[in-house]
């Protein structure tokens, strides 16, 4: 699926419905949960997270890490760069954990979100996404992976688009790994961002590689070019071993993004001229019309541009009381000669009824139009 990003509009699908195990897209949902925690006031990225055994580096051999062990000092902060960066599976339980108490808790929030948000293939059984029975689809999660970019923007400069983490670092290690070394003899490890088009994609600035034996090699990923943002999820990318599927993942990646690049474009048209609708029998004799959540972004196939028009259909009149932000009217967007868009017109202010008089007069004057108009 490739979205762009300002309107939601769906650019390419295939197979957007087929349930697939995201592998790590999984911890998406457990940082979207993080920030949601953070931007409530609930907790903050200098919180202290214990790093239970449950958590420890060693429970998940084989596998993406970031090295934390139990009695390290870790920040909440330092953890979701884990997360994000060198998508550690251990990271992602110290995080379930500092959050939901226990994993099983944590899961639970992760479907109760999903739920509340509206996506209705999404299931998880784990925060990191090892498990192949956690199941989303292509189509639901691209909707998913720019609402995050929506709700949590600051995640793409502060997590995603970060191409490498060190840990642990000195301070972070625990008294007793301290007590052994010392500043000047600790290195900590330092891994690359899991997602190869942050250093061969112009614009590239997240978000998420994924993989499991079961699924194959998945990504979302995000890249901006002249103010336009595409967002795009493939799943389920098949190779014979790691390299091979990390180096295809990254090519369907770049070819699924140059495709949106090089065919479309976004437009923020001029808006045509509205006249204000005739009001009877209200306070006022008219109300002034105004787009609804304003000036619109459209997407138009590259070339269509130059033929974009914009044509106003409106009520000529209508009866007080007036509400603000009533539907009055539209603006009927078309490229080519073919509708691309709609827009509402809504009443900009309220108009109560007129007075007595007021009423009585408009009403002879409906009267006599009607009469005439016959």
């Amino acid at each position: 699926m490739l979205l762009d990003f300002a309107t939601g509009q769906v650019l390419y699908e295939k197979n957007p419905d087929e349930p697939i195990a995201p592998a790590s897209l999984t911890k998406l949902m457990t940082l979207h949960l993080a920030f949601k925690r953070i931007e409530a006031g609930q907790m903050s990225y200098d919180d202290p997270v214990v790093v239970s055994r449950n958590a420890w580096a060693a429970n998940f051999p084989d596998s993406s890490l970031m090295f934390l062990e139990p009695g390290d000092k870790v920040t909440v902060g330092e953890v979701m760069k884990g997360l994000a960066i060198v998508s550690g599976n251990d990271a992602a339980v110290a995080l379930a954990e500092h959050i939901g108490g226990t994993v099983e808790n944590f899961v639970k929030m992760m479907n109760d979100e999903a739920q509340a948000l509206g996506f209705k293939t999404f299931r998880f059984v784990d925060p990191h996404g090892l498990s192949p029975q956690n199941q989303v689809t292509a189509g639901e999660f691209a909707r998913f992976a720019r609402l995050y970019i929506q709700l949590h923007p600051e995640s793409l400069e502060m997590l995603h688009s970060q191409k490498e983490y060190s840990y642990p670092q000195y301070e972070n290690l625990s008294d007793a790994r301290q007590a052994v070394t010392s500043p000047e003899a600790h290195e900590p490890i330092t891994q690359m961002n899991r997602n190869g088009l942050l250093w061969t994609y112009e614009g590239v600035d997240g978000l998420k590689t994924g993989f499991v034996d079961e699924a194959g090699f998945n990504l979302a990923v995000t890249a901006q070019r002249g103010g336009m943002r595409l967002v795009g999820v493939l799943l389920g990318i098949q190779a014979d071993s790691i390299p091979e599927g990390s180096a295809k993942r990254e090519a369907e990646g770049a070819a699924l993004l140059s495709w949106g690049f090089n065919n479309f474009v976004t437009v923020k048209p001029q808006m045509p001229e509205v006249k204000p609708v005739r009001v009877w029998k209200g306070a006022a004799n008219e109300v002034t019309l105004q787009a609804a959540g304003g000036t619109p972004t459209l997407v138009l196939e590259k070339g269509l541009e130059s033929s974009l028009t914009a044509s106003v259909r409106q009520e000529e009149s209508v009866t007080a009381p007036v509400a603000k932000g009533q539907k009055l009217g539209e603006v009927i967007f078309a490229a080519d000669g073919q509708e691309v868009a709609r827009l509402d017109l809504v009443a900009a202010e309220d108009v109560p009824q007129g007075g007595f008089f007021k009423r009585i007069w408009d009403s002879l004057k409906l009267w006599i139009h009607g009469f005439f108009n016959r």
